[in-house]
């Protein structure tokens, strides 16, 4: 794509087909269809007559199968209410003989071709069963097949013994001599195997397949008997079939390719007698077949628009060219929003550079997600607490005017407007102004004098300091213009952030929603990921370097008392604890030497906090805080706070581990194993 560099292009046409050649694909397709209408219109009017002629033929061969079921039990019905009446076998259920009975049950069997049999008394106790003549005597008349027998009725219905077996069983009451009490069930069983299936598809013809399937426990179906098989191809058909299909009394199409033909079926429940779903019957007809004179007239209508796609595609294809220039620039311009202010994730899987922007999208759309919840956090509360808190200036004036009279209202190095005093720091002191030059809004940062009296090195450490931070370019991080020296005074310029301290949240409104803290957890991590590849640690990553923007953006402040990681002497003195220590890690108050994973334990410290509203640990003094710093661990947050996520808590125990080995190893780790909670 000569329109962009290189680079860019590379990048943009990396997954799949180009945008030229989908739109080349999709133009010619619309200028073939206008040629092709009339084939597309007979295409669709034959494709509907052939889906409307399966349909009736499904309905019929349901049907079918309906009434081959109806006339099998109404057969087995019939002969067993027959044999019921027969005196003799009346008179010795009544009498109760063992041996009789099983007898009876055998002759009943043969009488009404069942393939066995089971016989019980008034009380619905098992008498006899002829495929298992040592069955214990259970009492069944908790069936419904039996228990409404018993009641004097036939009872007609399915069941399924197993996962992989189907019955059709007739229950019919014994009545004694005097014809008005129940002594007695007969039920009949007939199984529906493949040896019925087979029967009923040569009663249809053989263009049907039948199979039928029941139901376990777990409301599963199981192919028990087919025309086709039990492979694994039919056990699909069942699943889909049954999960779309097999409701109370509704049935169906679907479609299923088995042995390399593609069958159409319809499926309808078995009933238990109980009104209870135990398994059902799928009637196929072989769509190939149906569909065998369609396909050929399909074929010709194909070779036909051919030609014309082919004139189409030629033509489209300068327009395609046309249409691709825009779209890559689009790709292009947001990717470049989105490594600035939105990154996210969206569920689209297409290829080429459709693919690549919908990558771009996903980057923005999961980052406003991110910060939805923690900007409606911040609207939530009152317009006074939304306030960023201003310190007084009658408590401050003496202190401004011995850092060489910086107050609101004057102008400060010929160029600076100042606004208003923001606040006092370790290093200084802190004002908002105009810089004039520019007409932009800043912050100015002062260094205490007497630090520089008292401190040899804290003009080179902040000289350093000015170096390290310039060297971050971040979103979540407060951008450092300049350094420079007014009447004594050295000061650098940096970004102003109209927000609040994430300290001043966590004071004024509690714990923050899981949701806000996992938004601000994840802005922070990026902000220690840039630093970190830049060699930086922070060494004081705490609530009050924290400003939270209105719209939800962190900002990590005050890279103040940070060196190089890879320095390990020089301008801050050997076993110097530099830091806040209730958010330092023991390695760092203890003095030796600290790597990032110091910064992931502060930033444990502040998530603790966010959930909690507390620090980890505290104690009434420095010593005793410092001593349970290296000894203790604290509560976790999720016995703090129950709202929170038992993984989330347990992240952060591992960020709060003793050894620095046990945490995560980097910020980016931290940052994914945040995003995979949410």
């Amino acid at each position: 794509m000569a329109f962009l560099p290189n680079s860019q292009s590379k990048n943009v046409s990396a997954r799949g087909l180009s945008l030229t050649t989908k739109i080349f694909l999709g133009t010619a397709t619309v200028v073939a269809a206008v040629l092709g209408a009339t084939l597309v219109v007979a295409n669709i009017s034959a494709k509907r007559t052939a889906d409307r002629n399966v349909s009736k033929r499904l309905i019929a061969t349901r049907e079918m199968v309906s009434t081959q079921l109806g006339e099998r039990e109404k057969t087995l019905r019939g002969k067993a209410e027959v044999f019921v009446q027969n005196s003799n076998f009346r008179s010795r259920i009544e009498s109760k003989s063992s041996g009789d009975i099983l007898d009876q049950a055998q002759e009943a069997q043969s009488q009404t071709g069942a393939d066995w049999v089971q016989l019980t008394d008034e009380l619905g106790i098992r008498t006899a069963k002829t495929d298992d003549p040592t069955a214990r005597a259970d009492t069944l008349a908790g069936s419904a097949l039996i228990g409404k027998a018993l009641e004097g009725e036939t009872v007609v219905g399915y069941g399924n013994p197993t996962d992989t077996s189907l019955f059709q069983a007739v229950s019919v009451p014994i009545f004694g001599g005097a014809a008005t009490k129940v002594v007695g069930v007969l039920m009949a069983i007939r199984w529906l195997d493949s040896t019925f299936a087979a029967e009923v598809r040569n009663a249809g013809g053989s263009e049907v397949d039948i199979v039928f399937f029941a139901l376990d426990g777990k409301n599963q179906p199981h192919a028990v008997a087919s025309t086709l098989g039990r492979g694994p191809d039919v056990a699909k058909l069942v699943t889909n079939i049954f999960s779309a299909t097999i409701t109370a009394d509704s049935a169906r199409r679907v479609a299923q390719d088995i042995n390399s033909h593609h069958f159409v079926g319809l499926g309808f429940p078995l009933k238990a007698a109980s009104g209870r779903d135990v398994g059902g019957v799928i009637v196929l007809r072989d769509r190939d077949k149906e569909f065998a004179e369609f396909n050929k007239l399909e074929k010709i209508l194909l070779g036909g628009g051919a030609l014309g796609l082919i004139i189409a595609g030629l033509l489209s294809f300068a327009i395609a060219r046309q249409i691709t220039r825009p779209v890559g620039q689009l790709v292009v311009a947001t990717r470049r929003a989105a490594q600035g202010d939105y990154s996210a994730d969206i569920d689209v899987t297409a290829t080429g550079e459709i693919g690549t922007l919908a990558d771009a999208f996903r980057a923005m759309l999961a980052d406003l997600r991110d910060k939805a919840a923690l900007v409606e956090f911040l609207g939530a509360s009152s317009p006074d607490a939304a306030k960023t808190v201003r310190i007084q200036m009658n408590t401050t004036t003496a202190q401004a005017v011995q850092l060489g009279g910086i107050t609101p209202g004057s102008r400060f190095a010929q160029r600076y407007e100042v606004k208003e005093m923001l606040g006092v720091g370790g290093m200084g002191m802190v004002f908002k102004a105009i810089d004039s030059e520019l007409n932009e809004v800043i912050a100015i940062k002062t260094l205490k004098q007497e630090i520089l009296n008292e401190d040899t090195s804290a003009l080179d450490r902040f000289k350093s300091e000015i170096r390290l931070a310039r060297k971050i370019s971040h979103r979540n991080v407060v951008r450092t213009h300049d350094l420079g020296e007014f009447s004594g005074v050295y000061y650098i310029t940096m970004e102003y952030v109209d927000g609040k301290s994430l300290k001043e949240l966590i004071t004024t409104r509690g714990r923050l929603p899981v949701a806000a803290t996992l938004t601000v957890a994840k802005q922070l991590c990026r902000a220690l990921e840039v630093a970190h590849e830049q060699g930086i640690i922070h060494r004081d990553i705490k609530p009050q370097n924290m400003v939270v923007e209105p719209d939800g953006v962190l900002k990590v402040m005050d890279f103040g008392i940070a060196r190089l990681a890879k320095r390990q002497s020089g301008m801050t003195q050997q076993g110097m604890v530099v830091g806040t220590p209730e958010y330092m890690a023991p390695e760092q108050l203890m003095g030796n030497n600290i790597d990032a994973r110091a910064d992931i334990y502060s930033a444990g410290c502040v998530i603790y906090e966010c959930l909690t509203g507390s620090t980890p640990l505290t104690a009434e003094n420095q010593i005793t805080l410092i001593a349970k710093l290296l000894e203790e661990m604290p509560i976790p947050p999720r016995v703090v706070n129950s709202e929170v996520p038992q993984a989330l808590s347990d992240l952060v125990m591992r960020t709060l581990s003793k050894k620095p080995e046990d945490r995560p190893q980097t910020a980016t780790e931290l940052h994914d194993l945040l995003a995979a909670i949410g």
